[in-house]
């Protein structure tokens, strides 16, 4: 399926901060990330946003906005260097008529994206902010990271964005951070985050008496 939206579209660079769509514009094209980092922008009604996600290579972005002909809901913004194949809409809508197995890698992409929201809604509802913060970066470690030992560092990652991916102030983050240290789960340097032991660290996770730096 990637190696066919690659036949039919056209690979474009960006660069850290760049704009890959706009929430409200129109759906016209869907995106195949092929090379760096880009994340999927929620407008907040009080001018907070949030983060929906990161997305790296091979990730396919734009698609139910294309099929359902409707306005962008959120915003892709870049976070690192990077490169992405553009699939114009039409293009796109003609394949999918044209090939089941397109419907088909859509229905995945959408149960996958359902499920990840059905988990962000539970785990605010029943972790503190260090719980979950410490569930988002070992999430992140784990699919953007490298292997440290038992663990894994991702680098590039600022307060902000966190924030914007736990839906928290900035000021609890840090004390968040604070505490997974003390704790002894978590190394950080400047925009670089450690778990430890992620095993470790997903056990904490599943005891609901776990409370960091307690």
């Amino acid at each position: 399926m990637r190696a066919k939206l690659r036949t039919h579209g056209r690979a474009v660079p960006f660069r850290n901060g760049d704009l890959l769509c706009v929430a409200g514009d129109d759906s016209d094209e869907v995106l195949l990330i092929e090379a760096g980092s880009v994340k999927v922008v929620l407008p907040g009604q009080n001018g907070v946003d949030s983060i929906l996600g990161f997305y790296g290579p091979g990730d396919v972005l734009g698609e139910m906005g294309v099929l359902w002909d409707r306005q962008r809901s959120a915003s892709i913004v870049a976070r690192t260097h990077g490169r992405a194949v553009h699939v114009d809409g039409a293009r796109f809508l003609a394949l999918a008529a044209e090939d089941p197995e397109v419907l088909r890698f859509v229905t995945d992409l959408l149960r996958e994206r359902l499920w990840r929201a059905d988990k962000r809604l539970e785990y605010r509802a029943s972790m503190d902010v260090q719980a979950r913060l410490a569930r988002v970066l070992l999430d992140l470690a784990r699919e953007f990271g490298e292997p440290v030992g038992p663990g894994f560092g991702v680098r590039g990652v600022t307060q902000a964005e966190l924030a914007q991916l736990v839906t928290a102030s900035q000021k609890s983050i840090e004390h968040a951070v604070h505490l997974l240290r003390q704790d002894g789960v978590l190394i950080t340097d400047r925009r670089y985050y450690q778990i430890v032991d992620a095993d470790a660290l997903e056990r904490k996770l599943a005891d609901p008496g776990w409370r960091p730096g307690g």
